[in-house]
């Protein structure tokens, strides 16, 4: 008796569109590399030496296991997290937040102190939601700044150097991450060999790597493109990593509004002033999203129980998938976050500094 793989179709395909003259269009790209793990030998049942089992590079990973995989969907808004996160106008940091920090230093050094003498307070829910909420607002973000700060001079470079290229008249390519994430599970298949209490168990991995980012190009206006004075250049520089500009100012008032993080959960609004900023002269191109999703399979380990004979395992699957997107529309997008353990912990917090005592 010899049992043989079962079809799994792996047809390879890309599609590609460009414009006349050429431009970025839609692109979808599914390609396959090696084979489905499998395992092959023979195997004679119990008490049934007449009969014998052959396997021959059978792979009992089921179709749908394969054909499952897809690349991570575009979110709403992603064309306004684009401009914002790469126009050449964007602060790195800003005057408002720096003023509620320095207002809310004292407090919080008064609070730290408070809980460094009667440590206690921790032990309450109350105390310790109190103590949870002033790190994650408080603290970890006075820090965040106190890095960006130490760091000026590094991004002052950089965005001198951007301003340099974009004032070349060639503009510049911008690229910013979205979305990244990994699964990795492993799948036993186990299927009986011909004869009662005689069977096989199949174990294979099953890694999942998914990334996703946006390209955009930004070209000068004519306003701009004689603006190569290196001094002048690194003033601008200052300026806008500072955010002493009118987007840097409202980006950070916004900030600062009481409870615009929790907005910020449901909605990317607040990074519309950040697209709509022209303090450096520059337009941008057409959007894209891409999207990129690699899976791998490979055999772990192959047992039997009952039986004789020896199986062997072998093979190995990837599966390679990129999409792009192309948006020329740059609006705000609403979105039902996914309840990860930081967001659920800061509600938990919330609730817990509200009704407990």
């Amino acid at each position: 008796m010899t049992t043989t793989p079962q079809s799994i179709s792996n047809t390879r395909r890309c599609s590609d569109s460009v414009g006349q003259p050429i431009s970025d269009g839609a692109f979808d790209s599914d390609q396959w590399k090696g084979s489905i793990p499998f395992f092959s030998g023979s195997v004679v049942p119990n008490g049934n030496a007449a009969i014998r089992v052959q396997y021959n590079s059978y792979g009992p990973i089921p179709q749908s296991a394969i054909a499952g995989v897809s690349t991570i969907v575009a979110p709403s808004g992603w064309s306004l997290d684009l401009v914002a996160g790469t126009n050449p106008s964007r602060p790195v940091t800003n005057i408002p937040i720096w003023v509620q920090n320095i207002a809310q230093l004292p407090g919080m050094i008064k609070e730290l102190g408070k809980l460094l003498s009667t440590p206690k307070l921790l032990l309450s829910p109350k105390g310790a939601a109190s103590t949870y909420l002033g790190e994650q607002f408080g603290w970890a973000p006075l820090i965040d700044d106190l890095l960006k700060l130490l760091d000026l001079q590094k991004y002052v470079i950089k965005r001198t150097a951007e301003l340099d290229r974009l004032a070349s008249g060639q503009g510049i390519r911008r690229r910013l991450s979205f979305t990244d994430d990994t699964t990795e599970q492993t799948i036993s298949q186990i299927g009986s060999i011909f004869g009662a209490g005689c069977q096989f168990t199949f174990k294979t991995s099953m890694n999942v790597k998914r990334r996703t980012w946006g390209t955009i190009h930004w070209h000068p206006t004519a306003a701009f493109v004689n603006h190569r004075h290196d001094l002048s250049n690194n003033l601008l520089a200052l300026r806008l990593v500072l955010g002493i500009t009118p987007e840097g100012l409202a980006k950070g008032i916004w900030d600062v509004i009481p409870w615009t993080w929790l907005i910020g959960w449901f909605t990317n609004l607040g990074k519309f002033t950040l697209a709509n900023s022209w303090t450096v002269p520059a337009t941008h191109g057409s959007g894209c999203f891409m999207s990129e999703a690699v899976a791998t399979w490979s055999p772990v380990s192959i047992s039997q129980t009952g039986g004789s004979g020896t199986l062997t395992m072998g093979g190995g699957l990837t599966r390679t998938r990129k999409t792009r997107l192309v948006s020329t529309s740059v609006t705000a997008g609403a979105n039902i976050p996914f309840m990860d353990m930081w967001r659920l912990s800061i509600l938990g917090s919330l609730f817990v500094q509200r009704f407990f005592r």
